[in-house]
């Protein structure tokens, strides 16, 4: 098994690339994906944008090991998914809230595959941190179902999957983006979003193809917006899919140390070291995109998602 690689022939993105700082950019989709128990018929995976570094580290992807006491979380980028990696780890770990608060969450968390993102100057790659990280590992992941390491689909570990409304991804990935490499406007940023040029995107895909991961039976399904309006809920479902119980003081401590605020000040969390300019937990709001999108580009982005995904998955879109 191996990749194919693409380049970018956008016209908006070749002119703007260099001034952006999306220079690097290439599409990349696997050559074999059959074993993707993936519920669409006759699906072909779309290609996936990403770096030129992932080409370095392709064969670490196919070659990573995966156990079946892993657990791994999903999602595209900026979709709540330190939240989600905060709460599934302490859920696991019988809610040692000293521990999380002392140990940074991308050590107790690692993040699968920054090295195709980031040149990260370390003797080894995330490819190997992760895979020397004790278990059980709880592993950060953006990648699309058909990126995902190949024995996944034969071990069968457990999955977390947390989506969010595209409008606020947008918005919010931008943020994040202007801090590391972009350099154009919010208005480029989401024209290129919705080209399906920034970094994991397809967005529409990646949030439709793990739902229909259905003949997999191994995964928790969870939105950003159903944890804002009902954090304990989203709580006492992730307890059950971890076979976990707790008192109903322990899980009311548990959504307080999880609430905006907590999360905020939680040096553990809030990558204050890697991003000291950034407040990577920004705002944490359901309706934040109201502020600063345009009403010329919220209904682009509206119809965006209404012409472009099919009428049964509009409801993933929708929240």
């Amino acid at each position: 098994m191996s990749f194919e690689y693409v380049n970018i022939a956008d016209p908006q993105w070749l002119t703007t690339r260099f001034e952006s700082g999306q220079d690097d950019y290439i599409l990349v989709k696997p050559k074999e994906y059959s074993k993707v128990p993936i519920d669409i018929p006759n699906w072909v995976p779309n290609a996936c944008c990403t770096t030129t570094l992932f080409q370095r580290h392709g064969t670490e992807l196919l070659n990573f090991e995966v156990k079946n006491d892993d657990v791994w979380i999903a999602s595209y980028p900026k979709s709540g998914t330190t939240w989600v990696q905060e709460m599934v780890w302490l859920i696991c770990n019988d809610l040692d809230f000293d521990k999380a608060r002392a140990t940074v969450i991308r050590d107790r968390s690692p993040f699968l595959e920054v090295s195709t993102i980031f040149d990260i100057e370390e003797e080894t790659s995330s490819f190997a941190y992760t895979s020397e990280t004790p278990s059980p590992r709880f592993i950060k992941t953006h990648l699309p179902v058909a990126l995902l390491p190949p024995k996944i689909w034969t071990v069968k570990p457990k999955i977390v999957y947390i989506r969010r409304n595209p409008k606020s991804v947008a918005v919010s990935y931008y943020h994040h983006s202007k801090t590391s490499h972009f350099r154009g406007t919010l208005e480029t940023f989401v024209h290129l979003f919705m080209k399906n040029i920034q970094l994991y995107s397809p967005y529409h895909q990646h949030v439709i193809e793990y739902h229909q991961l259905k003949e997999y039976g191994n995964m928790l399904y969870l939105s950003f917006e159903d944890m804002k309006r009902n954090l304990k809920e989203s709580v006492l479902r992730t307890c059950k899919f971890f076979g976990r119980t707790y008192s109903d003081s322990k899980i009311d401590a548990l959504c307080r140390h999880l609430s905006f605020e907590s999360m905020t000040a939680n040096l553990a969390v809030n990558y204050e070291d890697v991003f000291p300019d950034e407040k990577f937990i920004r705002e944490g709001a359901i309706d934040g995109w109201k502020k600063e999108l345009s009403p010329e580009l919220i209904v682009e982005m509206d119809h965006w998602t209404e012409s472009t995904v099919d009428q049964k998955y509009q409801h993933l879109f929708k929240i």
